[in-house]
């Protein structure tokens, strides 16, 4: 027995071929999409970076180089000490996208580390939204409501927010999807429930070398599916528990057993952050983002300006629903005797309440009204997830609602309402706001006089911060070279001896004094501690990039009396042996 009717007023389900037929199709539909969205990239493809931002884009890139350059090198591809030298860094607590730097490989070794980037950016909504075309067919019949919920679901206000600011992690959302299919399975007709937990654990898997923050969500979102769907059929949780045990057995053992390594680094691994990453007070959705949209979106009456004012910033300001895509979804709730529909519904404004956060915040004002979030907040790793980004199963819930809604008002006198929800939908579409910035290299990096550093530890000037624009340059050049060399430098999400928490690596006496030395100031400590300092974390070589506009003569000379030796000029930059101290 069934816990909800799928398809319950649907046509006759057409045969798997039929879907074969369409998905390329279906697929190619969204790569359009992403193509018009991403038009400015495809004529830069190696030279700039899709986003608003550069610094992830340039870390992004980085890990991306970093797994083939790894694995070729016989070194740890979730453990390096290419960034942050000699503390090193955990990838297992950044965004280093192991299973998709994987895929991407090729292009990476031939084209490069940015045209992989864009590569990543342009086919990640197209991955997410062919998955929900797929994931959809148990519960919706005809292909084309999946495919318009594939479309929503690839560029909602998640995922174009994220685009926008160049998270690639993000813009492949493909586990949502994944648990929309393992719901059937799993709650609502339990078949094969071994295959079914071996299948989650695989997929859960997956998405740990994607992003671990989503698995944690989508361990929530799943959670809330099961309470909402046994809060309707109570009489049918005790002929459950067996299967849905029997599955969730075999998914943790499959997971433990694929993820076991990355576990220890997220739980007991070096490097890992020891305290709380993010403010809880501003991980929540804005509510008032709910109904108003940001520049992002091509439709946007009575903003007004309404957005600058919402906590977080724009890459986090994804939880736009709309005042008609609401209004519409209402209607069909009341209307539509649509079981799917209003389970969907319920668990949709479940997610919306926790993606709040902690306390209400409305337009940049925290109300300090309690809210359901608190109570995860104290759960390991679950409260390091920021609650905000729960909105892209909030938007996946939409996108489902919506292709159940066309399904059955897409003939007769219901007609008009099919049109009300697609026009509605349409109030979705995304700005012409996603921009490129220029890859700015020195030749050295890329020359052949990059062999100059091979297998060196390198103090680079500039070093790589966290400055959203241009901090994290120095990791791009690095891995334009080839991973040539180490770097002390870093942007990253760790810890040191002294500091619970970091993301990026602090600067010490030689860069606070580089600082002040292009700025015409003195020096902020002696040559001799500098030159110790920079000894004690292991630099053998300091680059001082030539940049325009950029009087570097005091600095020049300063570096040579901390080496104690001569400045020597390769390309654009200028090179500095630091030889151990006799």
């Amino acid at each position: 027995m069934s816990l909800l009717p799928v398809n319950e007023n649907a046509p006759a389900r057409r045969g798997p071929g039929r879907d074969l037929l369409v998905v390329g199709p279906t697929a190619a539909g969204y790569l359009l999409a992403s193509l018009v969205l991403h038009h400015r990239a495809l004529t830069a493809i190696s030279t700039a970076t899709t986003g608003g931002i550069t610094s992830d884009p340039h870390q992004f890139a980085w890990w991306l180089t970093w797994l083939p350059h790894a694995l070729h090198t016989g070194q740890n591809p979730l453990f390096t000490t290419f960034m942050h030298f000699p503390l090193g860094v955990n990838a297992m607590w950044n965004t280093t996208v192991p299973v998709l730097a994987a895929l991407i490989a090729p292009v990476t070794l031939t084209a490069g580390p940015v045209a992989a980037y864009n590569a990543g950016m342009i086919l990640g909504p197209v991955a997410s939204g062919t998955a929900l075309f797929l994931a959809l067919r148990p519960y919706v019949a005809e292909w084309a409501p999946r495919a318009v919920a594939g479309l929503l679901y690839a560029f909602s206000p998640f995922i174009i927010a994220h685009g926008h600011v160049g998270h690639l992690n993000m813009a492949w959302s493909v586990l949502p999807p994944v648990l929309v299919w393992v719901v059937h399975p799993l709650f609502i007709r339990p078949r094969a429930p071994l295959r079914t937990g071996a299948l989650l654990g695989l997929a859960l898997a997956v998405q740990t070398g994607l992003y671990t923050q989503t698995v944690a969500l989508g361990v929530i979102a799943l959670s809330v599916t099961a309470v909402v769907l046994a809060a309707r059929r109570p009489d049918l949780i005790a002929s459950r528990v067996k299967p849905v045990l029997t599955a969730a057995a075999t998914c943790c053992g499959v997971y433990a057993v694929l993820c076991a390594y990355p576990l220890y680094l997220l739980l007991a691994g070096p490097g890992r952050p020891h305290g709380q990453i993010r403010d809880h007070a501003l991980t929540g959705t804005d509510a008032a983002n709910i109904v108003f949209p940001t520049t992002l979106t091509m439709f946007r009456p009575g903003e007004e300006g309404i957005a600058d004012r919402f906590v977080g910033y724009i890459g986090e300001q994804g939880g736009y629903l709309g005042v008609p895509l609401i209004a519409v979804l209402l209607v069909g709730v009341l209307m539509v005797r649509d079981t799917a529909l209003r389970l969907t519904a319920a668990i949709g404004v479940v997610l919306l309440v926790l993606s709040l956060g902690i306390t209400l915040i409305v337009v940049g004002r925290n109300t300090g009204v309690p809210l359901p979030w608190r109570l995860l907040e104290p759960v390991p790793l679950v409260g390091q997830a920021e609650a905000m980004r729960l909105q892209v199963f909030v938007a996946l819930c939409v996108a489902v609602m919506v292709a159940l809604l066309w399904q059955r008002w897409r003939v007769g006198k219901a007609r008009v309402g099919g049109v009300a929800a697609l026009v509605a939908a349409a109030t979705w579409l995304p700005a012409d706001a996603h921009v490129v910035h220029p890859v700015v290299v020195p030749a050295f990096f890329t020359g052949p006089n990059v062999a100059q550093v091979d297998g060196r530890v390198v103090e680079t000037v500039p070093r790589v911060n966290g400055q959203w624009r241009g901090g994290a340059e120095p990791l791009l050049w690095q891995a334009l070279s080839g991973m040539a060399y180490r770097t002390t430098g870093g942007y990253f999400i760790g810890s040191d001896a002294d500091n619970p928490v970091l993301f990026e690596t602090l600067p010490g006496p030689y860069q606070f004094s580089a600082t002040n030395l292009l700025r015409h100031e003195p020096p902020t400590t002696t040559a001799d501690e500098a030159a110790d300092r920079l000894r004690a974390r292991g630099v053998q070589t300091v680059l001082v990039v030539d940049r325009p506009g950029i009087e570097e003569a005091d600095l020049l000379a300063w570096t040579s009396t901390v080496t104690g030796t001569p400045a020597r000029r390769f390309d654009d930059v200028w090179l500095f042996d630091l030889p151990p101290r006799p």
